[in-house]
């Protein structure tokens, strides 16, 4: 739950910086000077205060309810910091043919396309696009980088998918820097 709004705005080098204040720690949100925006966490944070907090952020950072037109992109960071999508993602590449959990890679294509698509197709952050949404802008689609495989069992992040023993032994993605491209909305 988030508990109060932080020094908003904070301008540093050409860069305005949002704040609240959440059970997990602050949750900031970057504008830099080309426009593109950053969230960053400072610990694991769950789906529920991860919403409240981007709803939060973008509600200070753009007070008139609309995001700047055009194209926008948002650096949400590492997946592994939103648990909720951590263990969305490796339960999508679980049962997708895309990906061979035996092995650890995608069946085709680099791992960073795949896991692109895994989190695009599967609609892996349709709770955040009311937010968006709200701010007359849309998630056109994802960009990740660095993907981390890990093996259900062993891998701390994969813990959960542990309980069911058909999950158990299979690797699976679990973490990559994750960016968002973001334009005006068509419908309403």
């Amino acid at each position: 739950m988030l508990l109060a709004l932080l020094l908003a705005p904070f301008a540093a080098a050409g860069e305005t910086q949002y704040l609240v204040d959440s059970a997990a720690g602050p949750i900031a949100l970057e504008i830099r000077g080309d426009g593109t925006m950053r969230l960053r966490l400072s610990s694991p944070t769950d789906l529920e205060t991860s919403t409240r907090a981007l709803d939060a952020l973008l509600a200070q950072a753009f007070p008139y309810g609309r995001l700047p037109m055009g194209r926008m992109s948002i650096d949400v960071g590492r997946i592994i910091e939103h648990p909720w999508l951590s263990q969305l993602l490796a339960a999508a590449a679980s049962r997708s043919s895309r990906w061979d959990a035996v092995l650890g890679v995608p069946s085709t294509g680099n791992d960073n396309l795949v896991v692109m698509q895994l989190i695009d197709d599967d609609k892996l952050l349709a709770a955040w696009v009311p937010i968006f949404g709200r701010f007359g802008a849309a998630i056109r689609n994802t960009s990740v980088e660095k993907v981390l495989v890990g093996r259900v069992g062993e891998t701390a992040a994969l813990q959960p998918l542990a309980q069911d023993p058909r999950e158990f032994g299979k690797r699976l993605p679990f973490d990559a820097i994750l960016w968002l491209r973001l334009e005006p909305r068509t419908s309403w």
